[in-house]
């Protein structure tokens, strides 16, 4: 073989390979792309209606988004902080949230959840 032959060669192969590499690349993201966004806007509750417990959260009126992700996943009402952050986000409920104290279960949705901390006449203390 000659020199020209064994550089086209490798040439061919690095340009396979790294089309090859892309096309994996774009798998890899674009599946946990849409795993992340399926979790985000299919919502689950963390407990069923049977198994749910309830939890006392206490709110100030303007509660950062970040902080009551945080707060909602201390207090076990969802399972991922980082995706109840992106759901307050994306929600109609944000900045609308009312300060008070809340008595929430473990069987809610995160938009239920969302819905009763942006109610004005709740059990507040």
């Amino acid at each position: 073989m000659s020199n020209k032959s064994i550089r086209m060669l490798i040439s061919v192969s690095l340009n396979v390979l790294i089309i090859v590499l892309g096309i994996y690349i774009v798998f890899v993201f674009g599946s946990k792309a849409y795993t992340f966004g399926e979790k985000i806007f299919n919502e689950q509750s963390v407990d069923s209606q049977d198994n749910a417990r309830t939890v006392e959260v206490t709110i100030t009126s303007d509660v950062q988004a970040k902080k009551l992700a945080g707060m909602l996943y201390d207090k076990g009402l969802v399972s991922d902080k980082t995706i109840a952050y992106f759901q307050i986000q994306f929600s109609d409920y944000k900045d609308k949230f009312v300060g008070g104290t809340y008595e929430l279960n473990t069987g809610m949705t995160p938009t239920e959840i969302m819905e009763v901390l942006s109610q004005a006449d709740s059990e507040e203390e």
